[in-house]
C-alpha cells in the first residue's frame, strides 16, 4: 500500500470532529508562519522563537481537542443486569412508627 492509499484511508477513518481539531491545529501553524515571515530576517532568535511556538502550539491545540473529543464521547450504555446478580435487601422498619 503507498503512503498515499495509506493517508486517504486514514483520512476516511477520521470523524469530523477530529478533523476540525487537525484543521484548527494547521490554521495556528498557518497564523504562526505568516508572523513568522513577517520578521526581518536579521532578528532571528524572534523567528526562532515563533516558529517553536508554532509547532508547540499546533501540537497542544491537537493534543486537548482529542482528548476533548474523548471526553464528550457518549459512554457506553450500562450492562444489563442478569437476575441472579440482582440483591434485593429487607426494609428496616422504623419501631416508633408502628
Amino acid at each position: 500500500m503507498s503512503l498515499a492509499e495509506q493517508f486517504r484511508a486514514k483520512l476516511t477513518r477520521m470523524s469530523s470532529g477530529h478533523l476540525l481539531v487537525l484543521g484548527a491545529s494547521i490554521i495556528w501553524i498557518l497564523f504562526c508562519m505568516r508572523f513568522w515571515s513577517a520578521i526581518d530576517r536579521e532578528h532571528v532568535w524572534q523567528r526562532r522563537f515563533i516558529a517553536i511556538g508554532a509547532g508547540i502550539g499546533g501540537g497542544l491545540i491537537y493534543l486537548i481537542g482529542v482528548m476533548m473529543l474523548q471526553m464528550l464521547k457518549e459512554p457506553p450504555p450500562p450492562k444489563e443486569l442478569e437476575g441472579s446478580e440482582i440483591r434485593v435487601s429487607p426494609r428496616k422498619h422504623d419501631a416508633a412508627g408502628k
